[in-house]
This record gives structure tokens, C-alpha cells and sequence, in this order.
């Protein structure tokens, strides 16, 4: 009976394990190289450039999620109204993976939520702000959890509390 018992609690402790999402590896920086691309360093030294997104002129605004296992940067573009790159898509690195978010607008400002598990950005038009747009994502999914346009003299939700726009 003691055997049968072990032999259950070793299979269970095996499976949620197996299923459990691994841990991506963590991660030493993120910056922005002199070629103009996202460079991502893990805990090895490995400096990884991220390929370029379509239509990606440059990167800006580089950080390292607080638990050191996502790093995201800015995607500038080409803008048909403007003579100057603008940033409509945040790019995350997680785990060997690359995800893209926004919603094509101009990305005035992002930060990471709790220990980073989630993003929170502004957006909104490219000249002007008549109202706040802000947007919270899931980083593991990519999944939109909460949006909020507002005033742009309201403080907008807890999430969006290190946002500067």
C-alpha cells in the first residue's frame, strides 16, 4: 500500500512538473546596439540581436522586466504624416520567443506591471492627445487584459501608475 502510494505521489509530482510552464532563462540587459537593433544579454554573456520587425527603421525606450525574464524595446517606423520615425509596436522577448503589441498607434510611453508579467502602454495620435488610450497585455500570451481612455489630466488606472503620458 506504501509503495502504491509512493509510486502515485512521484507520477503526480512528475506530470505537474512536466506540465508547469518552464522558466525562461533569465536575462542581464537590454540595450540598443550601434546597428540600430534590440541586443538582448542572458545570464551566459550570449549578446543576442533580435531580428528586425517589418518596416522597422530602429528601436528606442529598451528595459528588463523586474523578475529579469522579459526584456522589451520600442519598434520605430516610417510615418506617412510625419518626417520622423515614430514608435507604434512593443516588442517582448521571453523564453526565445519575440512577441509584437500595440494597436498601430503612436506609443507615447511603456512600462512593466508588478514583477513583469504584464505591460502597460499609452497610445494614442501621432500630434495630440484629446484623450489618454491605455493599454494593459499579458506578456506570457500576449492577450489584451484591460483597456481605459480617459482625460489626459486623469491619472487612469493603478495599472498605468509609471506611465509618464
Amino acid at each position: 500500500m506504501r509503495t502504491k502510494f509512493l509510486l502515485s505521489s512521484a507520477v503526480l509530482i512528475l506530470a505537474s512538473t512536466l506540465l508547469a510552464e518552464p522558466k525562461p532563462p533569465r536575462l542581464l540587459k537590454v540595450y540598443v546596439g550601434s546597428d540600430g537593433v534590440a541586443h538582448v544579454v542572458d545570464i551566459r554573456g550570449n549578446d543576442l540581436p533580435m531580428p528586425k520587425e517589418k518596416e522597422q527603421v530602429s528601436v528606442s525606450a529598451p528595459k528588463l522586466s523586474p523578475d529579469k525574464q522579459t526584456a522589451g524595446w520600442l519598434v520605430q517606423r516610417e510615418n506617412c504624416c510625419t518626417s520622423y520615425t515614430i514608435p507604434s509596436s512593443l516588442a517582448l522577448y521571453r523564453g526565445g520567443k519575440t512577441r509584437i503589441l500595440g494597436d498601430g498607434l503612436l506609443i507615447y510611453d511603456w512600462c512593466f506591471v508588478g514583477e513583469g508579467l504584464q505591460v502597460a502602454l499609452s497610445a494614442g495620435t501621432v500630434h495630440g492627445m484629446e484623450s489618454r488610450h491605455l493599454i494593459l497585455y499579458d506578456v506570457r500570451s500576449g492577450r489584451q487584459l484591460s483597456e481605459w481612455n480617459g482625460d489626459p489630466g486623469a491619472s487612469g488606472p493603478l495599472w498605468a501608475k509609471d506611465l509618464n503620458q
